[in-house]
């Protein structure tokens, strides 16, 4: 039988919820800005905002992605001292892959520069909010991972 701890259960939900913060980003990115719908539910704080930002940016640039980023892996790297029997803060380390993907204008014409990476370690701080895991903050640096 194996015993689960607030860590263990905390550290599982705390990847789910980068994971899908990962799904929502992207669906921002292919609509061009457009689909912000899911945000709030994924992010929080400085994060939200930033993620604001960039749908303005993608709509007044007239820029979309397309395809579908990869998370390769992820892990917890640091999770907060469980309070009351709850763990409330987390962070997790991810190797994300954007080959698969591109950038494009109104006219579908490639906006992405030569020689920009796809590989991408990504570190990112989350919260327990609003009775779900939320991503505050976080980098993101070109890594061969």
């Amino acid at each position: 039988m194996t015993t689960t701890t607030p860590q263990t259960s905390a550290g599982d939900a705390a990847v789910a919820a980068y994971r899908r913060y990962i799904e929502v980003t992207d669906t921002l990115a292919r609509s061009g800005g457009t689909d912000t719908r899911d945000l709030a539910s994924v992010a929080d704080g400085v994060e939200l905002a930033a993620s604001k930002i960039q749908a303005e940016n993608y709509r007044g640039r007239k820029v979309k992605s397309t395809g579908t980023t990869e998370v390769r892996w992820a892990k917890v790297t640091k999770l907060g001292e469980p309070a009351a029997g709850k763990v409330t803060t987390a962070s997790v380390q991810a190797c994300i892959d954007t080959s698969k993907t591109d950038f494009v204008d109104a006219a579908g014409k490639s906006v992405r520069r030569p020689g920009t990476p796809t590989r991408w370690l990504d570190t990112r701080d989350l919260k327990f909010v609003d009775s779900r895991w939320k991503v505050v903050h976080g980098k993101n640096r070109a890594a061969k991972c």
